[in-house]
């Protein structure tokens, strides 16, 4: 987008843009100033167009700001619009705003976290004020984002809120930014009023997306008819040949899924056991990550199942003298991920320490990379069956489990102890090979 929007034309750039920009109603201590989107030396700004005082007399005021509300209505939809929709921008005297430093494992849930810290942010309750926040960098070194927040009293908000609704307005968005910030201009300004509250997005008209639907339809209706009709001959002459492929196709899925189903088998113990690591390794771990002035109170190991991958996660909770660095030790880990706080932070009065509630997951393992199931000289010697022969069961295995099972095309994986030849002729499987690699006759199968 950065490099495609310098080719479009200013005139086009300035007008696009110019159509998603409100009027805003800027407050301040004695006045209410209309400011109106414009286009001037080629350049998209604001520009007042009426002062509106607030100290007169209130009837006046109100006159003022209907006669300035009323003459935007011919420039909102052609004049056909009821309300004209404008954001309001807060005065700088009734907002609390600053930059937070954040870790970045909170951003999915940006708005909860902060909803649980504002009592460290505002000197007001949680039910008093309407905020909200934005991503404005990012440190991938440090794992942390810097986050633009601001508040405000909800009967501050409230209040202008209904005085430009009584002057005839819709409004939409309630912005800390005055209308000269780039933030205004570039569509990614703060607003405050809750989401349930904020007003979606009118509908265009229907001639403005009915023609290009219609165009597009047609020409996906050529685009895919014209090619149907020239291939047609081809695809009846192919056909013959497909009907031959199908036939071999199916005696080789048929051998395919009997490879698979044997193979899956004999590995899903082992692939289960090794998917993750052992909760005596995630125990040494934790105890290596926490510092010297952290306990636990609480360790407990989970399994849980999102979507078709299963997921291992622990849960801790104890007592820490800086509980707020535990997050970043965790993801330093190589075993844990996605470590984020379950509940807030509690302090120890008296006393320097503080009660956390800690969650992590942790990484899977890698899968063992493939191995090749039948040896080269078992794939010459053996003639391969035009359809696959019922499998009878597996007589006692003749060697005894390795020590220490390994998932199946693991380096290091341990091989059978006795190297007796198996029955049906194939050569024992050499020193080494992993138990996957050893074809099914040398299990026992005839």
């Amino acid at each position: 987008m950065g490099e495609l929007v310098p080719l479009v034309p200013v005139r086009l750039r300035n007008a696009v843009q110019r159509r998603r920009l409100r009027p805003v109603l800027a407050f301040d201590t004695d006045a209410a100033v209309l400011w109106v989107p414009r286009v001037a030396n080629s350049h998209l700004g604001y520009m007042e167009t009426a002062r509106i005082p607030l100290s007169a007399d209130q009837a006046a005021a109100a006159n003022a700001g209907r006669a300035a509300i009323a003459g935007l209505l011919p420039a909102a939809n052609g004049g056909r619009a009821r309300h004209v929709r404008i954001a309001v921008a807060l005065p700088a005297n009734q907002l609390l705003r600053k930059t937070i430093t954040l870790p970045a494992a909170v951003e999915d849930n940006l708005a909860q976290v902060l909803a649980y810290d504002l009592d460290r942010h505002t000197p007001f309750k949680p039910e008093e004020v309407y905020f909200d926040a934005t991503v404005v960098g990012r440190d991938a070194g440090k794992k942390e984002i810097r986050v633009d927040w601001a508040a405000a009293l909800k009967t501050v908000v409230d209040q202008m809120r209904r005085r430009a609704e009584s002057w005839g307005a819709a409004v939409v968005v309630v912005t800390p930014d005055l209308p000269t910030s780039a933030a205004l201009l570039a569509g990614t300004a703060l607003n405050l009023l809750p989401a349930a509250e904020r007003p979606e997005a009118s509908s265009r008209r229907r001639w403005e997306i009915g023609i290009p639907i219609l165009l597009i339809a047609a020409t996906a209706l050529v685009a895919t008819a014209l090619p149907i009709w020239q291939k047609r001959g081809y695809a009846i002459a192919l056909e013959r040949l497909a009907n031959q492929g199908r036939v071999q196709a199916d005696v080789s899925s048929a051998l395919r899924e009997q490879l698979e189903r044997l193979t899956g088998d004999y590995n899903f113990a082992l692939q289960k056991k090794y998917a993750f690591p052992g909760a005596l390794q995630s125990v040494e771990d934790v105890t290596r990550l926490l510092p010297d002035d952290t306990w636990l109170t609480q360790f407990e190991m989970k399994s849980t199942a999102k979507g078709k991958e299963p997921h291992r996660e622990i849960l801790v909770r104890g007592e820490s003298a800086n509980a707020g660095r535990l997050i970043s030790l965790f993801e330093e880990s190589k075993l844990f991920e996605q470590a984020a706080p379950r509940s807030p932070t509690t302090k120890i009065q008296p006393g320097p320490g503080e009660i956390f509630d800690l969650g992590a997951q942790l990484r899977p393992l890698p899968p063992p990379p493939p191995v090749q199931l039948a040896t080269a000289a078992a794939s010459e010697t053996a003639p391969v069956a035009a359809t696959p022969a019922p499998i009878p069961p597996a007589p006692p295995a003749v060697a005894p489990a390795p020590e220490k099972p390994e998932i199946a095309g693991a380096p290091g994986a341990a091989a059978p102890a006795k190297s007796a030849a198996a029955p049906g002729g194939v050569p024992p499987a050499p020193a080494g090979t992993p138990p996957s690699a050893v074809p099914p006759a040398a299990k026992g199968a005839p």
